[in-house]
Order: C-alpha cells, then structure tokens, then sequence
C-alpha cells in the first residue's frame, strides 16, 4: 500500500523481455536471492508473492500466459528448498497471522492486505493463463 508501484511492471523494472521461460525464471529466482540475501522475514516472503505477482500479470498482459506456468512452478520450487525449513520452525503458514493481525478488533495490518491482494492478483493471472485450456 505504500509504494504499490514497486509491484507493478515488474518485467519493465528489471530491464527484462518476457520472451522464455529461462528468462522469467531467472528474473525471479535474482529478485528472490536478493530479497531473502539477508534473511528470512514475513514481510519479506509477502514481497516475493508480490513480485511473482507482478511478473505473473506482466506474463499475461504480454500475451505470454505459457510463462505463468514456470513462474508459478518456479516460485513453489523456491519455497520448497529455501523458505520451508523455516516456514516449518515458525509453525507454518499460520505464524502470519501472529505478525500481521492485531489484537485490537477490527483492524489489519498493511501486511495481511498486501498480502491478500499479492495473492488475489496471482490467482486471477493463473486463472485467466488456465481458462483457455478448458
């Protein structure tokens, strides 16, 4: 919410053409070392959806959906080796909630809604590069 354009023509942003499925993998997987070069934070996982997000809507608005399938194999692959050990020591996915949700009714934090909104725009890409297959 507060700089929504860093998530927008991710493609534009980092200078590249969405032309193979190499070139959006390998995109991804330079934004996702150097998010995570650092360590592992919430607010840092909620990043890297927003970016695959982004690449994801680019993909589609390029009229290269095929290349949503890798991003999408490619950010679960990233997951599985590199977030997941300490996705597991955290509790799981559910140690989010710990993070971003206050205690006081009614209110949410900018973290929960980036969130939510990352992965609400990276299920319609997947939708709209999926429904032609039908």
């Amino acid at each position: 919410q507060i700089r929504p354009s860093v998530y927008r023509n991710v493609a534009r942003q980092l200078n590249i053409s969405l032309q193979s499925e190499t070139v959006v993998t390998d995109a991804f997987l330079a934004v996702a070392a150097q998010i995570f070069s650092a360590g592992i934070t919430w607010g840092k996982v909620v990043s890297l959806y927003s970016v695959a997000a982004g690449l994801a809507v680019d993909c589609v608005r390029q009229a290269q959906p095929a290349l949503v399938h890798a991003l999408v194999d490619c950010l679960g692959e990233f997951v599985r080796k590199a977030l997941a050990p300490w996705l597991r020591r955290r509790g799981g996915w559910t140690d989010v909630l710990k993070c971003v949700v206050s205690t006081e009714p009614g209110f949410r934090s900018h973290w929960l809604v980036a969130a939510l909104c990352s992965f609400g725009r990276f299920l319609k890409a997947a939708f709209f590069v999926l429904l032609p297959e039908r």
